[in-house]
């Protein structure tokens, strides 16, 4: 047969096979797709078949060294790569930076992406977080499944995501400590539908820990849900918490409006990260538009936080991407702006609704658990909180953009630290505290 008609042929009988048929024809089809030089599909048993497997979490091989005088400090990080540093991975490196200048030997790790590969750069990015020059012996590394953790009998570790929580664990099993520092900065568990991620994010809060929240809110609910060894009798942790800084210095309300008087509403919009809601928040515009709001001869409406298409809102009105901005200018972009959308369903109120509110614009958010409206208004009244479904939104929406053409009077800023010396003043001594406590064993 020319091969031409043998291509066709193995083209109908890909297309002709019927559903009822196709568990017998299975063979036939991938001879087909393999005579087409497809390539054929990956074997979701793959990871699988290795009686050692699946691997659950990556732990690196460790590699047990002697004791380094003094002890140290190791901050597990997911990745160091400047193209990822957010408001978590900042926060972390924010505050166990301060820590250097207090005695304490730092080595900071990326355990699950790479070190940029300018580490200059991440030091000096770090430095300037802190707001304090790093010590010379502050040590960046990574490990992976191929590259050992070194671990000696005095070193302390900190976890900064479930991933990491893991990694500390297996690595404090080689020391003298009797638990490891956890930073939380939400409910992790809650990132995964009910699965073996869940579980094992959620099994990190029965680790023997010494837990330091990003927020009291966020203990509140572990402890109201019971989570972990959390608002149970008897096995309470060590714990604390720092409320997170807003500069607002940075996030101050503009003399005057963008663009000769036009007024602009920002959706925290991330359709890559479920707990962002980004459906729920894109039909709680449209349907604010389909009821009149966000008249386009007044009002822009833009998306930032991840990449997207230009998106129809309807009657007119378009749902625009705005370019990437560093830090800075996000702080004047959002000090420009009038109103916010921003939504998480997690017990923390997340960075930008607090960016937003300090900068005098109003925001629209979500409730969520302990994270209720009234805990919302206590920051600051600019900030709307109700439930997230998309009709609720949709009014919180209309109600702010008619306060903000309005300029009804409720003042900005917010109840919260303006600056992370402030923030962290608490936490520092609590740390140093504890390390010392996990040096000396059980």
């Amino acid at each position: 047969m020319p091969e031409s008609s043998a291509r066709r042929f193995a083209e109908r009988v890909v297309r002709s096979v019927s559903a009822r048929g196709r568990r017998l024809a299975r063979p036939f089809v991938r001879a087909a797709r393999a005579f087409r030089s497809e390539p054929p599909r990956p074997d979701p048993f793959a990871s699988r078949l290795d009686p050692a497997g699946p691997v659950l979490v990556p732990i690196p091989p460790i590699v047990e060294v002697p004791a380094i005088g003094g002890g140290r400090l190791t901050l597990l990080m997911p990745g160091l790569e400047m193209g990822r540093m957010t408001g978590g991975p900042n926060t972390a490196l924010n505050l166990i930076a301060r820590l250097g200048e207090h005695g304490v030997h730092l080595r900071i790790v990326a355990t699950l992406a790479a070190l940029d590969p300018e580490p200059d750069l991440v030091r000096e990015h770090i430095a300037h977080l802190a707001g304090r020059s790093l010590a010379p012996d502050v040590e960046l590394g990574e490990v992976s499944l191929t590259e050992p953790l070194e671990v000696a009998p005095d070193d302390v570790f900190v976890a900064t995501s479930w991933q990491t929580a893991h990694i500390a664990e297996a690595a404090r099993l080689h020391t003298t400590a009797p638990a490891f520092i956890y930073l939380i900065q939400d409910f992790e568990a809650g990132f995964f539908a009910f699965s073996t991620n869940h579980s094992l994010a959620l099994a990190t809060y029965r680790l023997p820990i010494r837990a330091v929240f990003n927020t009291a809110l966020l203990r509140d609910h572990f402890v109201t849900h019971r989570i972990g060894s959390f608002g149970r009798s008897g096995s309470e942790v060590p714990w604390t918490s720092f409320e997170p800084a807003v500069d607002q210095g940075l996030f101050r309300r503009a003399a005057e409006p963008p663009d000769g008087g036009r007024r602009r509403l920002l959706f925290y919009g991330r359709p890559r990260n479920e707990r962002n809601l980004f459906d729920i928040g894109l039909r709680a515009l449209r349907l604010a538009v389909d009821a009149g709001g966000l008249d386009p001869a007044r009002w822009d409406v833009l998306s930032l936080g991840a990449e997207i298409p230009e998106l129809d809102l309807g009657h007119g009105r378009l749902l625009q991407p705005a370019p990437w901005m560093d830090y800075p200018a996000y702080a004047a972009f959002v000090s420009h702006s009038d109103v916010m959308l921003s939504l998480m369903l997690s017990p923390h109120t997340s960075y930008p609704p607090l960016e937003m509110a300090a900068a005098g614009g109003r925001v629209v958010t979500n409730v969520f658990s302990v994270k209720t409206a009234d805990v919302f208004r206590a920051i600051s009244p600019r900030i709307d909180a109700v439930e997230p479904d998309p009709e609720a939104l949709a009014a919180a929406i209309r109600r702010a953009t008619a306060a903000a053409e309005a300029g009804a009077p409720e003042p900005a800023g917010i109840s919260l630290p303006s600056t992370w010396d402030e923030a962290f003043e608490a936490t520092i001594p609590w740390l140093l505290e504890t390390i010392a406590e996990l040096r000396r064993g059980p």
